[in-house]
């Protein structure tokens, strides 16, 4: 699979993760998670669970960093040496390393001069000579110069380079699933493989950190900012999603995208990416998390063989120490964009593992669902609102929040449903929260939870991310915490954390030439959707209609297309997995029919 192939089927792995699990298979819920545990001499650690059912095991590694370990000025390099990984090393994706080692040092000679011409263009563009240092057109004579040499530089290497031959092994030898994915706490690669490629699986991977090759970087860093435009940029509310997440965090690097800001994704340079890997993607900060059919002693005998031959890390990675301060007044954002008119309101709560942690969870729950107190306010009784008002608690490895995210209803005023909002959480504040109430949500929680646990995949990507965050056994207590909140906790969480002078309030108005546009059945599916997924969905199904290989959205209807008839999957998020298929199918019947016109 090609870079850009991983890239458009990565929408398609996004979408599935909001739906939830399609293919499910036997867990032992009950006892809880017990993996194996076992860390390497150079710090690597493996966290283990044997499943039999199939004969097949994923396999994710796991690296404690993301965009809250970019240095500064440098914010996406955590996102940016994700896409590297993929490029190689000295003996996979080459056909003579020397020759392309040395193509590549006189690429960076060049790149040195080419940055400096570049700040050279900054300066020019401070003065009011240039309005775009990234646009082509306004480039200076030397730096087109220099980026053709660079050019002509590059198709030299490319002869010696063996396009995605990492891919390609793995596929041939009945590989899926491989991705990779950054987030603000971690960043993960995973595949799954049958049972009997398990050394192939500890060659692979132990030589991706062995002896990685940074092939096309500069290429790649435009594809990041291609990837910049299409999640962010090209998004009805992206750009403004990422203007409120810098406002509500004003000092934490939660505050900075994980893409990083155009103008300093621009400014990534390889050396910068070596010396990034040296600290981050050392053994002694990673995990491998693994779930399937294997045998543990022997996954630990190939660990010590193949991972045991990477170093352990000079460096130690610096904390995290920026905390965010506690907010002296309100903050407030307004916004025209091509959405419904809509309220989002953030408060600032607490890291995973955090005493509070449990009690806010069941906050956000009881004012979500359909049988939440936001829709029966809300939709119900004030008909102010559409589709699914809902809270959401959201905490991180370094800290957390809770959000209110409420979509207006025409002829309704954004002002009038945030009021409303606000008399529900005064009303969790102090007023009476029945035994009923609160056992219910406790019992979705949990079903929840178990849910996300029975596939392989979920299982995987749980452990990494209570590993990396806290602790992998949290997937145990987790449950046994929320089960322990009262009615007490909530109302004391309630007026500790949803504080109004420590809020942050989104409020996008529709503007006036979009209020039409939008496909009647997809804004009826969003209605089911919290706000806050919006512009993600649309994105990923904007580009399902653009993908051009019609072999891979036929593996994604064959994975989909059972789970709506599984009767596994949940009222509320049916709607979109049809709309998903039904976009799919349109779009595999569009290319096999210009197919056949070519023929």
């Amino acid at each position: 699979m090609t870079p850009h192939q991983r890239r458009q089927l990565l929408p398609v792995i996004m979408l599935c993760a909001l739906i939830g699990p399609v293919c499910e298979v036997r867990a032992d819920t009950d006892q809880g998670v017990q993996p194996g545990e076992f860390t390497l001499d150079n710090g690597l650690k493996l966290l283990l669970v044997e499943r039999h059912e199939q004969p097949s095991f994923i396999g994710g590694l796991v690296f404690d960093v993301g965009s809250c370990n970019d240095p500064a000025g440098v914010s996406g390099i955590a996102h940016m040496f994700e896409h590297m990984l993929f490029k190689g090393s000295h003996v996979i994706g080459t056909t003579d390393y020397e020759a392309e080692r040395r193509l590549i040092e006189q690429q960076d000679e060049l790149r040195a001069k080419m940055n400096a011409e570049m700040n050279r263009m900054r300066l020019i563009k401070r003065r009011g000579g240039i309005t775009d240092v990234l646009d082509p057109d306004e480039w200076t004579p030397e730096y087109k110069s220099m980026k053709e040499q660079y050019d002509t530089l590059l198709e030299a290497q490319r002869a010696y380079m063996k396009d995605n031959e990492l891919s390609q092994i793995y596929s041939a030898n009945g590989g899926a699933m491989l991705n990779a994915g950054t987030s603000e706490d971690m960043t993960i690669y995973f595949v799954q493989l049958p049972s009997n490629k398990l050394e192939l699986f500890f060659w692979m991977e132990s030589d991706r950190l062995l002896a990685p090759v940074m092939r096309e970087f500069y290429v790649e860093r435009e594809n990041v900012r291609e990837e910049r435009r299409l999640r962010t940029e090209s998004t009805p509310t992206g750009r403004f999603d990422e203007a409120f997440d810098a406002l509500f965090w004003q000092s934490h690097p939660y505050g900075r995208p994980v893409l990083g800001w155009a103008s300093e994704v621009e400014s990534i340079t390889r050396d910068d990416v070596r010396e990034f890997f040296k600290v981050h993607y050392a053994p002694n900060n990673a995990t491998l998390v693994m779930v399937g059919d294997f045998d543990s002693d022997k996954v630990i005998e190939l660990a010590e063989r193949y991972f045991g031959r990477v170093p352990r890390g000079e460096t130690e990675p610096p904390p995290v120490i920026t905390e965010e301060p506690k907010p002296i007044a309100e903050r407030r954002f307004y916004a025209e964009a091509e959405t419904n008119p809509r309220v989002r309101i953030r408060y600032h709560g607490v890291a995973i593992a955090h005493e509070d942690e449990a009690a806010l969870d069941v906050l956000a729950e009881l004012l979500s669902g359909k049988s939440g107190r936001l829709y029966k306010r809300l939709v119900t009784v004030e008909d102010a609102a559409i589709g699914r008002p809902g809270a959401s608690n959201t905490s991180r490895k370094y800290a957390g929040f809770l959000q209110i995210s409420a979509t207006v209803k025409e002829g309704r005023t954004p002002e009038e449903v945030e009021q409303f909002v606000l008399d529900e959480i005064d009303k969790l504040r102090e007023g009476e929260i029945s035994d009923h109430e609160l056992q219910k949500v406790k019992n979705q929680v949990l079903a929840s939870s178990i849910r996300r646990l029975k596939s392989n995949p979920g299982l995987m990507f749980q452990l990494a991310i209570y590993d990396t965050w806290y602790h992998w056994s949290y997937i145990n207590e987790a449950p046994k915490r929320m089960l322990e909140v009262t009615a007490d906790d909530v109302r004391r969480v309630a007026a500790t954390y949803l504080d109004p002078k420590t809020r942050t309030v989104a409020i996008y108005l529709t503007k006036e030439e979009a209020a039409t546009e939008e496909d009647p059945e997809l804004a009826a599916v969003l209605a089911l959707q919290p706000p806050e997924r919006h512009a993600q969905i649309k994105a990923m199904i904007t580009q399902l209609k653009k993908t051009n290989d019609a072999s891979k959205l036929q593996q994604q209807l064959q994975m989909m297309e059972p789970a709506l008839t599984s009767g596994q999957m949940p009222e509320d998020r049916k709607p979109l997995l049809e709309y998903a298929v039904k976009v799919i199918r349109a779009r595999v019947a569009e290319l096999e029919s210009a197919n056949k016109e070519s023929e």
